[in-house]
């Protein structure tokens, strides 16, 4: 039987590094209401990342909503939030620090898959307008740094 430990030697990602604490998940109703209502919006087939800059943070937030006007049964909300978490721990090193973001679906969920968000959400920070979108918010020192 494997470890965390011995899993720990063949990925080589520490549990740590790959987790998603309860720190980093946005709760507060007042600022993911300002994000909805004035960040920067991207969005994919089914998927939604919005994004605001949040300059008294020096970590990123998270929040992950799904409406109940999109689906009534709870246990495909929670599912589709299961997959939203997941794919966000295992790809959060495309997100800058400074930002709150909420990854959102926008149409009914009955027949959306893991793989499905998952493709949607490479597509989206990967996209032209979302690199843009963060190197032209990214401090000037961190850049310069980069083209070096």
């Amino acid at each position: 039987m494997i470890t965390s430990e011995d899993n720990q030697k063949i990925t080589g990602v520490t549990v740590k590094e790959n987790s998603l604490p309860k720190k980093l998940i946005l709760k507060n109703k007042k600022i993911i209401s300002s994000v909805i209502k004035n960040g920067k919006r991207f969005n994919r087939g089914s998927l939604r990342i919005i994004l605001m800059k949040d300059i008294e943070e020096s970590n990123f937030k998270v929040a992950f909503l799904v409406s109940k006007r999109l689906g009534k049964r709870a246990v495909l909300r929670n599912r589709i939030k299961r997959y939203l978490r997941e794919i966000f721990r295992t790809n959060k090193l495309y997100f800058p620090q400074n930002y709150d973001i909420i990854m959102t679906v926008k149409t009914a969920y009955i027949n959306i898959g893991y793989k499905l968000l998952e493709k949607e959400f490479m597509s989206i920070v990967t996209s032209e307008e979302f690199t843009d979108y963060l190197n032209k918010n990214l401090p000037t020192d961190i850049i310069s740094s980069k083209e070096c």
